[in-house]
């Protein structure tokens, strides 16, 4: 299994960076939110659309479901297949109205698969309730052998038992200031760090982040040694 980070900004793409998507291509091939930018970052590693078979969208803010009518248009006009996309209530209306807008052609239900988030899939799959300004879901999915936990967008939830153990945990930390942080729904990279370490995580991928410079990133690793800050495209197995 492959996991690539084909964005690992924030709603602002601060430092260029394209906002936070993953890519999980194993025996079975996920895509974790559909940001605007990551169709451009599959076709920048030569990977096909229509390789893909589950899209798990953690909630309807744009910097995480808005390229959705960008991967429908692909699958229907360009490299034709078919795909599930599961997230909050009201993603169904959410395609309808973007897809519509923004080109208005052909029946994106062709091509699209609504997968209720309580249906069986191929795979071990779990689900919980986030913190944010909006309906957030927390995703943790196992396949060949590995357990990742991905949070979406949140401010400081318990993880200690849903996250325990995982191989990874892909965690937001988009401020630093953790007033601004819990008024909006989300997490420092300090309470970030605090959550993995009590859920005893094996590494730590801080994503949907602003840039954090050395000694910021040095004071998170003193709460738990193992985070990463990685780069998009960057890749962990």
């Amino acid at each position: 299994m492959k996991i690539t980070l084909l964005g690992t900004g924030d709603a602002f793409s601060s430092d260029g960076r394209a906002s936070t998507s993953i890519l999980i291509d194993g025996s079975v091939r996920i895509l974790l939110d559909c940001s605007p930018q990551a169709i451009h970052s599959l076709r920048k590693i030569n990977y096909a659309i229509n390789n893909l078979e589950y899209v798990f969208i953690t909630h309807l803010h744009g910097d995480h479901a808005g390229g959705l009518p960008l991967l429908v248009l692909n699958l229907m006009h360009k490299e034709q297949g078919e795909i599930y996309v599961s997230g909050p209530e009201g993603l169904e209306n959410f395609i309808n109205s973007t897809y519509s807008q923004f080109y208005g052609i052909g029946d994106w239900k062709s091509v699209v698969k609504i997968k209720d988030l309580s249906d069986k899939f191929p795979f071990e799959f779990e689900y919980m309730e986030g913190k944010h300004s909006i309906k957030d879901y927390i995703y943790k999915i196992k396949i060949d052998g590995k357990e990742i936990v991905y949070t979406g967008d949140t401010s400081r939830v318990d993880l200690s038992k849903f996250a325990e153990g995982v191989d990874y945990l892909f965690h937001e930390a988009a401020d630093l200031n953790q007033d601004r942080a819990q008024k909006y729904g989300h997490t420092t990279p300090f309470q970030a760090a605090e959550v993995a370490k009590e859920a005893n995580v094996k590494n730590l991928v801080l994503v949907h982040r602003p840039y954090f410079d050395k000694t910021t990133q040095d004071k998170v690793k003193k709460i738990f040694a193992n985070t990463k800050f990685p780069n998009d495209l960057e890749t962990f197995s």
